[in-house]
Parts: C-alpha cells; structure tokens; sequence
C-alpha cells in the first residue's frame, strides 16, 4: 500500500501568484509614468512574503520557482525603471521653460485667492507641465484637450477641481492621442482669473490654459 503522504494536497501560495501578477505587470507598465513605480514594488514585497511563507509551510506550499522569478524581474524592473525616470526628470524641461507642476496650480489652504498663487507668477511665461489627457468624445488626432495631473481623474473617471485642469491649445502643426501614458506640455501658461468657457461638457470652464508649442 503506498504512503498517503505521496498524495498530500499543496496549495499554490497566493502571495507567489500575486508576485508573478505584479512582475508582469512591472514589465509592461513601469515605463510609461512614475505612477507604475508601485507595480514592481508590490512584485518585490509579494515576493518576499511568498518566499517567506513558502520556507515557513513547506508541505503545505508551493511556488517557490515562480517567486524568485517573479522576484527577480520586480527587482529588475524597479531599479531600471527608477533610474530612467530620474534621467528623464533630469533632463527633460527644454532650454527656455520653467517646470510647474500640478500642485503648484492648487491655491493655499488660507489663500484669498481661488486658484494657486504660483499661476499668476507664471502668467504669460515659458512652462514645462506634465499630466495626463482627459479623454472627451473625440481620442484622436487631438489639438484642444483638458489635461490632468492625476491618473485617476484621466483614467478612472474622478471629477478634478477647477484647479486641478489645464486646457492646452497646440500651436504647433502636430496632434496628440488619447492614452494612458504621461504627456510633456510646454507652451505659454495664460491665467483666466474669471474663468473661460470652453466646449467641454464635463468641464465648460477653466482657470488655466497652456497655448502649447512642444509636446511630447
């Protein structure tokens, strides 16, 4: 009669499965915006907790080959991912424009005035803003979009504040399209201290607007 034991059910540890999730992920998805940082950072966490696990029930487990693959490639992908985007925040303003982002467009807490003081310094100048399409009916070959500096007001459906959009108008014979990724905006920043309407239905008016000469 053979040993019962040969047959002994082992589960998949579920923390190796979310490790190889996350790792294929990081993969895909880490390059397109620091956002996706927290992807391999999840896969190396998971990683971690399943080879821990994995040492601690070993007759119950198994995964330990996929977690130290999926390991592996986290690890990988965090290291190479935040180093190009260090390089890429090093050296991606372009000569002549002044980097802004979207929390210097948020007013003070205390501050009298409804959009960011930051927005009237900058009023007519040179800036360098990144942030993400709001998509509209229209995807392609945009030329007037609103932008975003949050993922999920881009993606996900949020409903930004006045003070979280920018309306950009590209000067430059060349459009963009709908998607994911972080876009680079540079152009001339305006300041609408009255707002102006524009023909979005979600949003019909704005404070800010960049008329855009590089994109990218």
């Amino acid at each position: 009669m053979q040993n019962e034991s040969q047959f002994q059910y082992r589960s998949v540890s579920k923390a190796a499965i979310c490790c190889v999730v996350f790792a294929i992920l990081s993969a895909l998805f880490c390059w397109l915006s620091p956002v996706f940082v927290l992807l391999p950072i999840l896969g190396v966490g998971f990683g971690w907790i399943a080879l821990a696990n994995l040492k601690r029930f070993p007759e119950e487990l198994i995964g330990k080959t996929g977690s130290r693959i999926g390991l592996a490639i986290s690890a990988v992908c965090l290291i190479a991912c935040l180093a190009t985007h260090a390089y890429v925040y090093a050296t991606e303003v372009p000569d002549g424009y002044q980097r802004i982002s979207f929390s210097d467009l948020k007013p003070r807490k205390r501050s009298t005035l409804p959009y960011g003081e930051k927005a009237t310094e900058v009023d007519g100048e040179k800036v360098f803003l990144k942030g993400y399409v709001r998509p509209s009916t229209k995807k392609k070959g945009l030329k007037k979009f609103i932008m975003v500096g949050d993922f999920g007001d881009c993606c996900f459906g949020g409903s930004p504040k006045i003070t979280e959009i920018v309306a950009v108008d590209i000067q430059i014979p060349k459009t963009i399209d709908y998607g994911w990724g972080l876009r680079k905006i540079g152009g001339t920043f305006r300041l609408n201290p009255n707002t102006k309407r524009i023909p979005e239905k979600d949003i019909p008016e704005v404070f800010y607007e960049i008329e855009a000469d590089y994109v990218k």
